[in-house]
């Protein structure tokens, strides 16, 4: 028996890259997934890759830092699947430059998809996932939390306070 058969998992940035690679890894283990980005085109791409595996698969087009789309998101994972298992927050974008010259746009652009969108997804899945006795939530970090890269401000920031996010949600 494959090792998340079952279990129905949501994957934000599912439609290229990391989340693209963590659902066909997924899908190998039998997950029910479901796919979520800003890209409808690159979410259908993936789900035309990994339906002949024969699993079920659930295509959200969802802007992660709008709260109304991540319920709804979330919403329409209850209604085809009944339950959420595994969210992993994966979706993330880099923005940088000398701090002096960054704008306040790029900043706040960066924040709202690497850190408020998971706070946004998590909280969803946690209020779920404490009503049906358990679930995993998966938060994609990077290296530059601890090692920044010149001109990465935003983004290590952002890294930096997933990690916070991470710890203080496990405490419950």
């Amino acid at each position: 028996m494959k090792q998340l058969a079952g279990k129905t998992t949501i994957i934000t940035g599912a439609g290229t890259g990391i989340g693209k690679g963590i659902a066909r890894a997924f899908a190998r283990e039998g997950a029910q997934l479901v796919l979520a980005s800003r890209k409808t085109e690159r979410l259908e791409e993936t789900r035309a890759e990994l339906e002949p595996q024969g699993v079920k698969i659930l295509v959200v087009p969802t802007d992660v830092t709008d709260e109304t789309q991540v319920r709804r998101l979330f919403a329409a994972t209850l209604n085809t699947f009944g339950r959420v298992d595994i969210l992993i927050n994966n979706a993330g974008r880099f923005d940088g430059g000398p701090l002096d010259e960054l704008s306040l746009e790029a900043w706040q652009k960066v924040l709202a998809v690497n850190l408020t969108a998971p706070f946004l997804c998590s909280r969803e899945a946690m209020r779920i996932m404490k009503r049906q006795g358990g679930g995993r939530i998966i938060n994609i970090g990077s290296i530059s939390a601890q090692m920044p890269r010149m001109h990465s401000v935003p983004y290590t920031t952002t890294k930096h306070g997933l990690t916070g996010l991470t710890k203080a949600a496990a405490l419950g």
